[in-house]
């Protein structure tokens, strides 16, 4: 199963790649996952997921695929992901 969302913003790219780094360490700290930056995007992994998030200068993007075991949750994590854009990704 896999996760994608995608928010327009008018952060700029550095904004958006703050919010990204933000986003981040929330998910380090709260689930354990390792994150790596790669060009704009941050690449993360973490048991049962697999993902990235994508800063542009004027979307931020968010894909995860899930493993079999977090796939009975995609629901409760796409919103998740929802709440947490709507709340640090401004229109």
């Amino acid at each position: 199963a896999t996760i994608v969302l995608a928010r327009p913003h008018s952060l700029g790219l550095a904004g958006a790649r703050q919010t990204a780094e933000q986003v981040a360490a929330r998910l380090r700290d709260e689930f354990g996952v390792t994150t790596r930056w790669e060009g704009d995007a941050i690449h993360v992994e973490g048991r049962g997921v697999r993902g990235r998030l994508e800063a542009g200068p004027h979307e931020v993007r968010v894909e995860a695929t899930l493993g079999l075991a977090a796939r009975p949750f995609r629901r409760l994590l796409r919103r998740e992901i929802e709440r947490e854009l709507d709340r640090l990704v401004p229109a």
